[in-house]
């Protein structure tokens, strides 16, 4: 006769062994989809740049979606990916950024200084070209933070609008 508490034991250990099992799983899942999201994220934002000279970005190391922006003369274009798919695209109309200054590097970093870097977190970016040059940036920066804030810089106003108002970071952690 088998004892009761080796039968438990034995349930015990193939019940924890499907948990760690599942959870690999779903952690490597996770991994994929988020790179196969940054890939598809980085191909609209280049896209998005030779086609109108400007995008925007917010992305999460933690999130599966991301959202990308660009400003033409008379509109903004919002694409929203979710598992390296464009899942909505929308336009509104908008007058852009031709009237803004773009803040330098040492400004923008004086101006979001009281949200912190995020090294490992949420991410607000932007490409520019202007002339021949491009003027690009990449803030770590937590974006509930980013979007509460009031700033010196009308450009940085602007945005923060736009994202509050297009709803553009309305995403789920997982």
């Amino acid at each position: 006769m088998v004892n009761k508490s080796v039968i438990e034991m034995k349930s015990t250990i193939r019940i924890a062994l499907a948990i760690i099992v599942t959870f690999c799983i779903s952690c490597s899942t996770m991994k994929h989809n988020i790179q196969k999201n940054n890939t598809q994220t980085d191909k609209i934002i280049k896209s998005l740049l030779d086609k109108n000279g400007n995008v925007f970005y917010l992305n999460s190391t933690y999130v599966i979606s991301s959202t990308v922006w660009t400003y033409t003369d008379d509109n903004i274009e919002i694409y929203r990916l979710t598992k390296g798919n464009v899942v909505e695209q929308s336009t509104f109309p908008d007058k852009g950024l031709s009237n803004y200054k773009v803040p330098t590097f040492k400004e923008l970093d004086i101006e979001t200084k009281e949200c912190g870097y995020e090294l490992d977190g949420d991410g607000f970016g932007f490409r520019i070209k202007r002339s021949s040059e491009l003027e690009q940036q990449d803030l770590p920066i937590s974006i509930e933070c980013f979007t509460k804030q009031k700033y010196k810089s009308e450009f940085l106003n602007k945005i923060v609008k736009d994202i509050n108002t297009y709803k553009l970071w309305n995403v789920q952690y997982e």
